[in-house]
């Protein structure tokens, strides 16, 4: 049973990026259900003697998170899918583990920019130089989320 909830976790941050590649654009139902999960991870928490500032914490990192998010939006380098699934995941992984699960996610977003210059220089290469392709950046957070939530950053 306490693999349930991180295991269903991975599936969200999972499905977050398949829907991201898809269709370019990450439904609020993936966000919801980490954020609820979020929720469920305070209270049993805090039944279990979590001390009474965690999750105070736990919200303002997500809140803060969800703020620079914004920002990025604000200056079109982030989508709001992408604001909202980063600031969910926030929520879900705590203030404890906030830095890992950003640097995972920043990393695997260097990952994912590099191929996706490489894949531009060939489409470009090949002929197919009239599209302008998007960065999934949701990729990026959900392997960052996924990564932290099972404890491997």
């Amino acid at each position: 049973m306490a693999y349930l909830i991180p295991a269903v976790a991975i599936a969200l941050f999972a499905g977050a990026a398949v829907d991201d590649i898809a269709h370019r654009r990450i439904a609020n139902a993936f966000v919801l259900g980490l954020s609820l999960l979020a929720l469920l991870r305070l209270v049993f928490g805090a039944s279990f003697g979590a001390a009474t500032g965690t999750p105070i914490l736990d919200v303002a990192v997500a809140f803060a998170v969800f703020a620079a998010g914004a920002a990025l939006f604000h200056f079109g380098l982030f989508g709001g899918g992408d604001v909202k699934l980063l600031a969910a995941g926030a929520l879900w992984i705590g203030a404890a583990s906030a830095g890992s699960y950003l640097f995972a996610t920043a990393l695997a977003g260097g990952l994912l920019a590099m191929g996706f210059v490489v894949w531009t220089f060939v489409a470009k290469a090949i002929g197919s130089g009239g599209l302008r392709p998007s960065l999934p950046y949701g990729v990026a957070i959900s392997a960052g989320g996924i990564l932290a939530t099972a404890g491997l950053v």
